[in-house]
């Protein structure tokens, strides 16, 4: 049984995101783990993430597996300690198949992001990783998905194959994001993502250029034209680390999206 792990802190964009997961969860029957995580005293989040004790956060997460739809497999802990571990020890003690998480407005502060848990996890999972946004609407099971890819060769990431009872047969799109000459070739894009295992689980495939320098622009044009239910990413161990991540592409994407997004991270070699 394919097992999936939502994150909560119990906000509105967490709850969203949870029922996202139970309906992309219902047809094949997928088992959720609701986890929130606790700041240990020595975290540098203690003085500012959410003060609910153990207690209640155990109520908390009473209260939301029962607003689940019954018979939907569900389970919750507690854990405690730096987000980023307790969530990696997570996925590797219950053989998570994605991390699902809610992504709140944002509003127009560029750093914001950077300092949400969302894409600050991609530097430790094994595993995809789900961002919703707030107010995403769209088909769950997704009937048509995007995958964004740039000229540049993809790395090993671990693909779609074990997604293949989330993605519901859907209708996708390879957009293929370059410069005017490069993007006129995107049969070169659909290759490069059949060998990298990207199109496992989809339905019919299709591969469109877009002609455009630089790539998040790009991804947006594409998003725009495909009106998709699910925006595919990969994102590259380089553009995790440091300062490159405040610019990367991956956080410029994530922080605009409308519509969930799925993010494929790196493995490490």
């Amino acid at each position: 049984m394919l097992t999936l792990l939502v994150l909560t802190d119990f906000s509105p964009a967490a709850d969203h995101a949870l029922q996202y997961a139970a309906k992309l969860a219902a047809p094949g029957g997928a088992h959720l783990v609701l986890l929130h995580v606790r700041p240990s005293l020595l975290s540098p989040n203690a003085l500012t993430a959410s003060s609910a004790t153990e207690e209640d956060a155990n109520t908390l997460l009473r209260q939301r597996l029962q607003s689940l739809p019954t018979g939907l497999p569900a389970s919750a802990a507690v854990a405690s300690g730096e987000v980023a571990a307790e969530v990696a020890a997570a996925v590797r003690q219950r053989e998570a198949a994605v991390v699902i998480v809610g992504r709140p407005e944002l509003g127009p502060v560029p750093d914001e992001l950077v300092h949400t848990t969302s894409l600050g996890l991609l530097r430790h999972l094994p595993c995809p990783l789900l961002v919703v946004p707030h107010h995403a609407a769209g088909a769950v099971p997704p009937q048509r998905a995007l995958l964004a890819v740039d000229d540049q060769p993809l790395p090993r990431t671990p693909g779609t194959t074990a997604l293949r009872p989330l993605l519901g047969q859907a209708a996708l799109t390879v957009a293929f994001v370059a410069d005017e000459e490069v993007a006129a070739d995107p049969e070169r894009a659909f290759n490069n993502a059949r060998l990298a295992g990207l199109l496992a689980g989809f339905g019919p495939v299709q591969e469109r250029g877009f002609a455009n320098a630089e790539v998040a622009a790009g991804i947006a044009d594409a998003t725009a034209l495909v009106q998709p239910d699910l925006l595919v990413l990969v994102a590259r161990r380089r553009s995790l680390l440091g300062s490159l991540f405040h610019r990367s592409v991956t956080a410029a994407v994530v922080r605009a999206a409308t519509v969930p997004v799925l993010v494929l991270p790196e493995h490490a070699d």
